[in-house]
């Protein structure tokens, strides 16, 4: 296996557990449990259904969705805007965070489980946050080994 995948690997792992712990900690603080989980704020449908959920069997999907993440950064990091690890880090966190969890939230959380739209907004708020530090995460990694690469190529 060529250094340039693993990096990609290792940096998606990292990054994933980075942004999912961040995400996690701040989801089972009890402010945030007091209102998600509020009868009277939050919906009957997700207060029945998301207790079942296999919390360990969703992080890890995440965890690995992250590596996903981690190649597309390498392929695309030529054209992300930005000049640092920084700005590109940060870009990167706000388009996963746009292309996955804005509709996630959307589609089953408001539509589907009949969340509350200012719940939704603050999970979007705690997941905007996760997605910026997987992005960073990710971006520090590939940008500090392979900065100069433009093709996208981590297989040579």
């Amino acid at each position: 296996m060529s250094n340039k995948l693993l990096m990609v690997v290792y940096s998606g792992l990292l990054g994933g557990i980075a942004g999912e712990g961040i995400m996690g900690a701040i989801f089972m603080s009890p402010p945030v449990q007091k209102l998600l989980y509020n009868p009277a704020l939050q919906s009957a449908l997700f207060l029945e259904i998301t207790p079942t959920r296999d919390l360990v069997y969703s992080i890890s999907g995440m965890v690995v969705l992250s590596i996903i993440h981690s190649w597309l950064f390498y392929v695309f990091q030529p054209c992300i805007p930005g000049k640092t690890w920084l700005g590109k880090g940060l870009f990167w966190g706000l388009s996963i965070w746009l292309m996955y969890w804005v509709v996630q939230e959307w589609f089953i959380y408001h539509t589907l489980l009949r969340e509350p739209i200012l719940l939704n907004l603050l999970e979007l708020t705690i997941l905007l946050v996760g997605s910026l530090l997987e992005g960073c995460v990710i971006s520090k990694i590939l940008m500090k080994n392979f900065a100069g690469d433009k093709k996208g190529d981590f297989m040579k």
